[in-house]
């Protein structure tokens, strides 16, 4: 599963203006040098906080948010990653045990954990093949779904006993893809307690046609779109994660006690953790320079006060997250996407972009250049020179000649226009002037945008901004279908695109033709060639012909990349680990003494 990311304001991806009652050391059994009990806060931004629950997410909350820092917390996948700051599987923390390949690759056995759900019932093999059914049925509205890969690539699931099943794949994938890729997308879910198809339903069976397994999904999704009574419905206190949802707000606020069932290895030391929102950027300053959250983040527009905050008790360590930033457009727009066809077009927009003034000037120094779909940042043995290389650097002049070149009269600080040959779809007369929604509540953000406004007003390229929270913007940039209106063109969420529980930078969510998370509806032969590759095929070369492709060929605009915050993490807050996939484990906190 590969996450959009959404980013704390003003630094990487973020209610109330309140002081936070905290309650750092309030244990009553000391162990070494932590003290047991106590809650820990976690500040949160407004506009990207968790608003999902139902652990198949469908497009409109594909988000950290909801994934790995809510969903995670109560429904552990087969696999989950993020493991000493690097992009591994976190085995102690994984539902499974490793995986086993056949010789051919083609079959995979699974065998699940000794794990116990929240009720005391057992995970099961069932639980997993639940999941697989409602997928099967609902495939189409899950947002992870992409043709051909889960669950289509799966012939059949094969179980041996309550523990152990196994998956008979269409043909044999690279092991490492197909365990980083696929099965960790996918995480078992309660069938003795969710395989219903009305709240006052009977628990059966259902999920085994495909008509019981559609039903099932609806009265689910149904019961996920009341976000009010997410603490209170019986549904959603059935979990196997650490954490149990005890209180939750519908500004996002949200407050998990420890699951007295979890058969994990780390068990929770807290009594409590909350996650707490913030509406801006200074309501959450105002709380940590008040020593009122034990996990915040310092605005990037404000590290000049990390020393003096360090000296209110905090430590100042910047989460570096394992991802990409990037502006999708809108290839499916009836009116514009006949010149975002246009790779001329795309490449002189790429050169409007100053990302590393970017990185000196709006995010003092804490950020690094996206150049194609495999980060740069931190050091992996992925990334290619060419993407490194940066292969369009800014330059408004050479935009202009670009455009110049192919049939565009340039009108500088005005509305440029087509009046030669602009490429196949554009008609004479076509203007260059689209309109951009994008992610309110970071003033970094805000201040990219507005710089790019006026360096492409060089070469007459003229963009309407408006703005929208977080949650908002990525429900409307939802991939256009056939039949429905598709009105928007540019879009950015600011916080761009995290390998979350696809740890693998192969870009198949974003960059195939149909992915579920292709918001631009983006679609290149040569590409799905590429990825495919990539999935089946051992070695680096497929994925650096695959990264440097896309660098040039620029399915989205790159956009300079931040840690996901500048975190300020209370001394007394012991066991913090910041994964590269943005999960959180809590359950492995404590207050020091």
């Amino acid at each position: 599963m590969i996450l959009r990311s959404p980013r704390r304001p003003g630094l990487a991806v973020l209610a109330f203006a309140v002081a936070l009652a905290l309650s750092g050391c309030g244990g009553t059994q000391s162990t070494g040098g932590t003290a047991k009990g106590g809650t820990a806060t976690l500040a949160l931004p407004g506009g990207t906080t968790p608003d999902f629950i139902f652990p198949i997410v469908d497009g409109a909350h594909y988000s950290v948010a909801n994934i790995e820092q809510f969903q995670r917390l109560m429904w552990r996948p087969l696999y989950m990653y993020g493991n000493n700051g690097k992009p591994l599987v976190n085995e102690p923390a994984s539902l499974a045990d490793a995986p086993v390949f056949s010789a051919d690759d083609a079959r995979v056995t699974i065998t699940l954990k000794p794990y116990m759900w929240s009720d005391g019932q057992p995970v099961t093999s069932r639980d997993f093949t639940f999941l697989f059914n409602l997928l099967k049925a609902n495939k189409s509205n899950w947002a992870a779904y992409l043709p051909g890969d889960v669950p289509d690539n799966v012939k059949d699931v094969q179980v041996q006993n309550d523990h152990t099943f196994t998956l008979v794949l269409d043909h044999g994938y690279s092991p490492t893809w197909f365990e980083a890729n696929q099965l960790s997308q996918l995480m078992p879910i309660p069938q003795h307690a969710w395989d219903r198809t009305s709240a006052s339903g009977q628990v059966g069976d259902n999920d085994t046609t495909a008509a019981g397994a559609k039903a099932v999904y609806d009265f689910l999704m149904s019961q996920a779109k009341q976000p009010s009574t997410y603490a209170t419905n019986p549904l959603w206190q059935v979990v196997d994660g650490p954490w149990k949802l005890s209180d939750y707000r519908t500004d996002g606020y949200a407050a998990f006690v420890p699951n007295k069932q979890y058969s994990g290895p780390v068990k929770a030391k807290l009594d409590k953790f909350i996650e707490q929102p913030f509406t801006t950027e200074q309501a959450e300053l105002n709380v940590l320079r008040s020593n009122g959250v034990d996990y915040g983040y310092l605005p990037q527009s404000d590290v000049s006060q990390a020393s003096a905050i360090e000296g209110q008790g905090y430590t100042f360590s910047p989460w570096v997250s394992w991802g990409i930033n990037y502006i999708p457009f809108n290839f499916a727009s009836p009116t514009v996407g006949p010149i975002f066809k246009q790779l001329y077009f795309r490449q002189a927009m790429q050169m409007l972009i100053d990302q590393n003034g970017f990185v000196s000037n709006l995010f003092k120094g804490y950020g690094w250049p996206t150049n194609g779909p495999v980060p740069i940042k931190p050091d992996n043995p992925y990334v290619s020179q060419y993407v490194k290389g940066s292969p369009y650097k800014y330059s408004p002049s050479g935009a202009t000649a670009l455009l110049k070149s192919h049939g565009w009269t340039i009108h500088p600080d005005g509305v440029s226009e087509c009046t030669g040959d602009c490429g196949t779809g554009v008609a004479a007369g076509a203007k260059l002037q689209f309109s951009l929604i994008y992610a309110s509540g970071d003033t970094i953000v805000s201040q990219e945008v507005q710089a790019w406004k006026s360096a492409a007003a060089q070469a007459g390229i003229q963009l309407d901004l408006s703005e929208a929270p977080f949650n908002q913007v990525i429900a409307d940039a939802a991939p256009c279908t056939p039949g429905q209106t598709c009105s928007w063109q540019i879009v950015y969420w600011g916080g761009g695109w995290l390998y979350g529980v696809n740890p693998l930078p192969v870009g198949d969510q974003q960059f195939l033709c149909g992915a579920g998370a292709n918001f631009g509806s983006y679609c290149d032969s040569t590409n799905d060639a590429n990825i495919h590759a990539v999935q089946n095929q051992a070695g680096l070369e497929p994925m650096t012909k695959f990264e440097d492709y896309m660098a040039q060929q620029l399915p989205v605009l790159w956009m300079p990349y931040r840690p996901y915050q500048l975190s300020m993490i209370s001394k007394k807050l012991q066991g913090v680990e910041q994964s590269p996939i943005l999960s959180l484990l809590p359950e492995e906190w404590s207050f020091s003494k």
